[in-house]
């Protein structure tokens, strides 16, 4: 059936919306002239013009078309208001006048025009189908029925128009006229497999059985080595409760082509119907496993087996799961499949993480494309730190979705966990590029933050704080990036003002916290307020606690005891000093000075 044709007031609108904007507005209503009251019940005046109103007429005419080809848009409709105020009649100004109404959303005053246009020009296809369409896409059928059986007299051979109406006639409850239209189409472009199947339908909906299948015996006269038309037949039949008949037809399709693949799953149906159960399992196992069988009758009779299995006995999702793993064996890369097994393990069996995700991955390897997919193992991965199978996902996803920001981010977390800096580095500067202003702010926060403390450990700390400083401006409260970017200012001993404002910062939105209670401590002291940094210090390392229970603990690190070390000694509390710089030298770990052995010797705190 044609499909190109009934495109009406849609695309003479698009074509419109799409030029470019004139200077002044045409939806200003101070300037847009207004159209003279229409009325649809006067006798069309279009033929009384005198000669020089008919010259004017179509001279203003005629540049209107000329501006709006030009894209002046506003030029063109005040000429076509200057028209039709010479003459309300003319059709063709009443219709471009109803293409502008409709762009300045005036609908009413635009269906107006329309139909004075239709009235006035009745053999004017243009007009009709317009009027027509501007009716269907307000879900006006009634209206548009009669202009679209107007159109389809004009131009019988229309069988776009011959459709919308068979479908108006359908929703109208008229099947007797959508048969009739169906048949006019038959007649233009052949018996069609669609048409037959519609009628027949529409016969059903009037219980004219006899018809109904007479439709279908049809289209197999016409394609008689079809033999998905005759096994239509037996199909219906069957679901008619017409057994014997349908049994026939098949028998008559067996004689033909008796390995047709269709005629199996209709005794399929037919095995079903007739609670022949055991040639029902039979025939269902065979088809599943049958190379031939098309990838979406597979999954169907897979759903089959899942809905028979699941709760007939205790051992049911057992063979359950043994289908599926001879369909893995059989059709390794059937993307269908491995999806109902994802579906089915997600409906049946949530507990088993490791078997969806490893269904998962292959659905994503199969298809890299697949976002469901692939959020998921990134969510997983991440969740459960797999740094490994991370990067390899995320650098996957990376090339299907480029400018994924979440990507790019996480593909920087998994290096930046195998201590790949400058992979990472490279992944999360790869990300920033693609941040735009719908990106999630607190992800383009983190990734500030953690290029911050990339580019801090090599050493390029200008970059850091630029980076640090990019975090803020995405979310001001990024605990994570405020305490680092304010304890590496206080070992630079710089800014201490700033340092501390955001080191306060933290310890006001995580007040347990170890780390950020030693940044603030530290940063006090930095700063020589030596009594309250020991308020602070002491909530990380309590001086009455066992040092075996602080050295378990690991909120506390041999850079944290040191520090409690240092504030003690300048606190005067040196016996506490030496005792929390013996515990740092027996905790270890990167950061300590080399000076903390000499200030155990020395019993003095040194710089």
């Amino acid at each position: 059936m044609g499909k190109k044709r009934f495109i009406g007031i849609c695309l003479a609108a698009i074509l419109l919306a799409s030029c470019g904007a004139s200077k002044k507005a045409a939806g200003d209503d101070a300037y847009v002239p207004q159209s003279p009251a229409l009325d649809c019940s006067q006798p069309p005046r279009y033929t009384h013009l005198s000669v020089s109103d008919r010259a004017r007429l179509d001279y203003i005419y005629q540049e209107a078309g000329r501006q709006k080809l030009a894209e002046n848009h506003t030029a063109a409709f005040d000429l076509l208001c200057h028209a039709q105020q010479i003459c309300p009649d003319a059709p063709e100004v009443l219709y471009d006048l109803a293409l502008y109404r409709l762009l300045l959303r005036q609908d009413s005053l635009a269906e107006l025009l329309l139909e004075r246009a239709a009235y006035l020009d009745p053999l004017n296809t243009y007009y009709k189908e317009a009027l027509a369409s501007f009716y269907l896409q307000r879900r006006n059928t009634e209206k548009a029925l009669p202009q679209l059986e107007t159109l389809a007299a004009l131009q019988s051979k229309r069988t776009d128009v011959l459709s919308q109406l068979v479908n108006i006639y359908s929703s109208l409850d008229r099947p007797a006229d959508a048969i009739r239209t169906l048949d006019r189409i038959e007649v233009l472009e052949g018996k069609m497999a669609s048409v037959s199947y519609r009628k027949f339908q529409l016969y059903k909906s009037m219980e004219k059985e006899e018809e109904a299948f007479a439709e279908l015996e049809s289209l197999c006269k016409e394609f008689p080595h079809e033999m998905s038309y005759r096994l239509a037949i037996g199909d219906q039949l069957l679901k008619a409760g017409r057994i014997e008949e349908a049994e026939r037809v098949y028998d008559e399709v067996r004689r033909l082509e008796p390995d047709n693949l269709g005629l199996q799953l209709s005794m399929l149906e037919l095995y079903r119907e007739t609670e022949q159960d055991s040639l029902y399992r039979t025939t269902r196992d065979s088809l599943l496993f049958a190379p031939k069988t098309e990838s979406e009758a597979r999954v169907a009779l897979m759903r089959d087996v899942i809905a028979s299995e699941q709760n007939a006995d205790s051992i049911g999702p057992q063979r359950i799961r043994s289908y599926f793993r001879r369909l893995d064996d059989s059709f390794p890369q059937d993307l269908s499949l491995l999806q109902l097994q994802a579906a089915y393990l997600a409906t049946y069996d949530s507990s088993n993480d490791s078997a969806f995700v490893a269904v998962m991955d292959r659905v994503h390897e199969l298809e890299p494309a697949n976002t469901q997919a692939m959020y998921y193992l990134v969510q997983y991965y991440a969740e459960h730190q797999d740094f490994i199978r991370l990067e390899n996902i995320c650098r996957r996803a990376v090339l299907t979705h480029p400018d994924e920001l979440l990507c790019h981010y996480f593909l920087g977390v998994a290096l930046y966990q195998q201590d790949k800096k400058r992979e990472a580095l490279a992944a999360f500067r790869a990300g920033i590029v693609q941040k735009t202003e719908d990106s999630r702010p607190a992800m383009v926060s983190d990734l500030y933050s953690i290029m911050g403390d990339i580019l801090h450990e090599m050493g390029a700390n200008e970059e850091a704080y630029e980076a640090y400083d990019s975090c803020l401006v995405y979310q001001d409260d990024n605990i994570q990036c405020l305490n680092n970017y304010a304890y590496y200012l206080s070992l630079e001993e710089r800014n201490l003002d700033r340092a501390e404002e955001m080191s306060y910062r933290t310890i006001r939105l995580q007040p347990d916290n170890k780390t950020y209670l030693d940044t603030y401590a530290w940063i006090l002291f930095m700063k020589e307020r030596f009594s309250e940094a020991q308020i602070y210090i002491d909530r990380v390392c309590p001086p009455d606690t066992a040092d075996s229970v602080l050295l378990n603990d690991e909120g506390i690190s041999g850079v944290v005891f040191e520090h409690a070390g240092d504030i003690a000694a300048c606190n005067g509390l040196m016996e506490q000093a030496v005792r929390f710089w013996i515990l740092a030298q027996q905790a270890g770990g990167n950061g300590l000075t080399a000076l903390l052995p000499k200030k155990i010797k020395l019993r003095k705190y040194l710089r």
